[in-house]
């Protein structure tokens, strides 16, 4: 059986629960640091790619060039149909590289937030098992638009575009699904200064009260995972 590979962008966003699971399933994983890398992985070596957030723009290649290389790499992915689940910046460069447009949002989108599945999404195999509407986390100021022939699979007001697949083996979210306690108090010790009050205060009472929050939204994780593991034969 041929690993899982992690295209991770940041220090701070390790595969964290995900690694969890495939190491409760007994399988291997590798985890590919694309701001260090000199060259991506070869493709074939791998029965699946999941690629990480980040706090960089997808869109801005002059800052960060090495995404030039990921998103032909990513062209090629979707043209082999290996299995893909972008998280985040993961998404956003999948939407990218499928040539839609990603840009900077009006807003920021921090904290746990409903995501409604489309009719697409509630059909959808990756979403198999899961309720029409999910709690999930969000972090990011970005969004995407969704790619040509692109399928949306759930939305909400504030970012309309949340999950997509793209064929039948590229999927791309706005949210995490990795995330643990940990990972998130390493990110609340890097928040902007200007973050609002508001936000503030979510984050500080799921920090007060994480049973209250990541019960729920690790039991999405885990299902959303194992059905992209059915799908790439891995489970």
């Amino acid at each position: 059986m041929k690993p899982v590979l992690f295209l991770q962008h940041d220090g701070e966003d390790p595969p964290g629960f995900l690694g969890e699971l495939l190491q409760e399933h007994a399988i291997a994983f590798e985890v590919c640091d694309v701001t260090r890398s000199r060259q991506l992985p070869t493709l074939g070596d791998y029965s699946a790619v999941v690629a990480l957030g980040g706090a960089q723009q997808a869109y801005d290649e002059v800052s960060y060039p090495y995404f030039v290389e990921e998103k032909a790499w990513l062209r090629e992915l979707v043209a082999r149909e290996i299995p893909y689940l972008g998280l985040c910046l993961g998404g956003q460069l999948l939407a990218s590289a499928l040539g839609a447009e990603v840009r900077q949002h009006t807003q920021a989108e921090i904290g746990f937030f409903d995501i409604p599945l489309t009719d697409a999404g509630r059909q959808d195999p990756l979403f198999k098992g899961l309720p029409d509407i999910g709690r999930v986390f969000h972090w990011h100021m970005d969004v995407f638009d969704l790619p040509k022939d692109g399928k949306l699979l759930a939305s909400n007001a504030c970012a309309p575009h949340q999950a997509f697949r793209y064929g039948q083996h590229a999927y791309g979210l706005q949210y995490h699904i990795e995330v643990t306690p940990a990972i998130l108090a390493s990110w609340m010790r890097s928040l902007e200064p200007e973050t609002s009050t508001e936000i503030r205060d979510h984050l500080a009472a799921i920090q007060r009260d994480p049973g209250a929050y990541f019960p729920a939204y690790h039991a999405h994780s885990r299902q959303l995972f194992r059905n992209f593991l059915r799908l790439s034969d891995l489970a």
